[in-house]
């Protein structure tokens, strides 16, 4: 079994979501990560990337991220809203095959 393998195919994967034109990338939480997702902010500076899945969210001015607590609310609320919607649908692909 080649692990390295395995846990690229367990980890989340990323889905595109535009954004005022503009295309990012949200996952659900990995299970180190969930628990931290307790507010809009952190869900979102934990579960949103780049096209390289590199986060873009910060909680503070960091050159090469946007502060998370400086954009508007409501396109928080948006994006939020759509890493829950990943959370809550569940993808036949992604669940583990039983054998």
């Amino acid at each position: 079994m080649n692990l390295n393998q395995l846990m690229k195919k367990l980890q989340p994967v990323l889905q595109p979501y535009e954004v005022e034109g503009e295309t990012i990338y949200i996952h659900r939480p990995n299970g180190r990560d969930f628990a931290k997702c307790t507010d809009v902010a952190q869900t979102l500076i934990l579960c949103a990337k780049d096209e390289n899945g590199d986060p873009i969210f910060s909680d503070e001015d960091i050159d090469g991220r946007i502060n998370v607590n400086s954009i508007d609310f409501v396109i928080q609320n948006e994006i939020y809203a759509a890493i829950i919607k990943l959370v809550n649908d569940s993808n036949p692909t992604d669940e583990v095959e039983k054998k």
